[in-house]
């Protein structure tokens, strides 16, 4: 589980740090905010079309196995995306890292899953999403400072690039030392493909719900990612308070995370989730209207918090409605959806920025999470 954790770290900071530099340098080669949108959504394209078979493949060879090749795939996607200038290379590469990454945290989440007990889902997964948070939070910070800043843009976004690729090399050493490669289960490829339906899944009570609620939450974090430099650049703030705001999301939602049994204890399960949608819905809202940065960091400081929430108490909910045999699966499900959300939303955002700017892009987020609302009160009832 420790090996699981700092790898996590290491494989967040690099991708946290490589994607806002992916719009930075399309931003650089003249891209507009369709273009910024539509690299967005590639990102999720291929782990999109991956995702429902990966939990099969995780089963039947094991969780840490698809952790370190995950690694690898980032290692050498960074590596390249500070070599080209390309866009039709760009494309590809962006697809193998959101590839990897998926790869990596279908992983990890499902290690997770199948080895701590279902009465602790809230703690462990906390720990797991804090672990992200923190890499989260590093990789903006280290992006701002060895990318540099001139003017809106960054300086150098290929050093950005190197650095985040010497990270998540760094990720594979604790999975060297202390990494099980093999399955949780000894479960053969025919004993995964009959225990794992899709179609019983969904079926199950609450399953629904629980991903629409994921992939709101989950999406309107990417979305975060890839047009805050957008809405940077329109309001005239540096790359480097950017970087800073980004990293300040992610410190929130540590805060949120490491906590977050007692919370759910303390509030009550739905009640916290729908909470925490509530609140990140109104701070989208409010950030339209940010005129500084010092603004427009406490409000994504407040989003941060309130967003960190939502991600590990969905894990925790379609991990303690699947039985264990089906329990990888459903957690690639869930990663299905998540991809589905971040491959339509910075697409749609793309068009919506470049009608009515960057600012409306927010006001879509809060509509979508809030839309997950009613469903979540049903099921509460």
């Amino acid at each position: 589980m420790v090996a699981a954790l700092i790898n996590s770290v290491a494989i967040q900071a690099s991708t946290y740090m490589a994607r806002p530099m992916i719009s930075y340098k399309l931003l650089g080669l003249h891209a507009g905010s369709f273009m910024v949108g539509s690299f967005g959504a590639l990102y999720a394209l291929f782990p999109l079309i991956l995702a429902i078979p990966l939990g099969r493949w995780i089963n039947q060879f094991g969780e840490g196995r698809f952790i370190a090749f995950g690694t690898v795939v980032i290692v050498a996607s960074t590596c390249a995306l500070a070599s080209t200038d390309n866009k039709a290379l760009m494309v590809l590469l962006v697809a193998f890292l959101g590839t990897a990454q998926l790869l990596c945290m279908a992983g990890a989440q499902a290690l997770f899953a199948n080895r701590t007990p279902r009465k602790s889902y809230e703690n462990y997964f906390g720990y797991y999403t804090f672990s992200a948070a923190l890499g989260q939070l590093i990789g903006p910070l280290i992006g701002a400072a060895v990318s540099g800043s001139h003017g809106v843009l960054p300086k150098s976004t290929s050093s950005a690039f190197y650095a985040a690729a010497i990270i998540a090399a760094l990720g594979l050493i604790p999975l060297a030392v202390r990494m099980p490669m093999g399955p949780t289960f000894d479960v053969s490829a025919k004993n995964s493909r009959e225990s794992a339906s899709l179609r019983r899944l969904l079926t199950n009570p609450g399953m629904a719900v629980a991903m629409y609620a994921s992939l709101a939450v989950s999406s309107t974090v990417d979305v975060l990612v890839v047009f805050l430099p957008l809405f940077g650049k329109e309001k005239g703030f540096s790359s480097g308070a950017i970087g800073i705001i980004l990293a300040l999301r992610a410190a929130a939602s540590m805060l949120s995370r490491v906590n977050l049994g007692k919370l759910t204890e303390w509030i009550g399960y739905y009640r916290l989730l729908l909470g925490s949608i509530a609140v990140s819905s109104a701070a989208c809202i409010v950030a339209i209207f940010s005129r500084t940065p010092m603004i427009l960091g406490n409000v994504i400081l407040l989003a941060g918090f309130s967003l960190g929430v939502g991600q590990p108490m969905t894990m925790a909910w379609v991990s303690r409605i699947s039985r264990d045999d089906e329990r990888s699966f459903a957690i690639s499900i869930r990663l299905a959806g998540n991809r589905f959300g971040q491959f339509f939303l910075p697409a749609l955002a793309g068009l919506i920025s470049g009608v009515f700017g960057a600012g409306a892009v927010f006001i879509a987020l809060a509509l979508l999470m809030s839309s997950s609302t009613p469903f979540i009160y049903r099921k509460a009832e």
